[in-house]
């Protein structure tokens, strides 16, 4: 349980040993349950976890959004984690994902 993300208390908390989130059936059961059709995405690492999970999340047949500034990864010999995390929104907004800041999202 972790209340300071503001996480109430119906809802569970899902573990995962891949990459793709929704690898675990139970948090693909809970979503559908929650008849949710849409999930937004934050994580690390953009380049694995990140793409693993938002094709498993279109796979489950959700929308998605990704919020293209909470997501992170690190710098690799060829690229700066910055330059594949733009690489990577620019990937995801082609799939149809769609993006947003978090200013986007919790501004009022």
């Amino acid at each position: 349980m972790w209340p300071a993300l503001g996480q109430a208390e119906d809802e569970p908390t899902s573990a995962k040993r891949v990459g793709d989130a929704f690898s675990n059936a139970a948090l693909a059961e809970w979503v559908a349950g929650q008849g949710a059709g849409e999930v937004i995405l934050i994580g690390a690492q953009t380049d694995f976890c990140v793409a693993a999970t938002v094709k498993g999340a279109f796979a489950a047949g959700l929308g998605v959004t990704v919020v293209s500034d909470a997501h992170s990864t690190l710098d690799t010999t060829s690229e700066t984690a910055a330059e594949i995390i733009v690489r990577h929104n620019a990937a995801f907004a082609a799939a149809g994902v769609k993006l947003a800041t978090t200013k986007a999202l919790t501004d009022s």
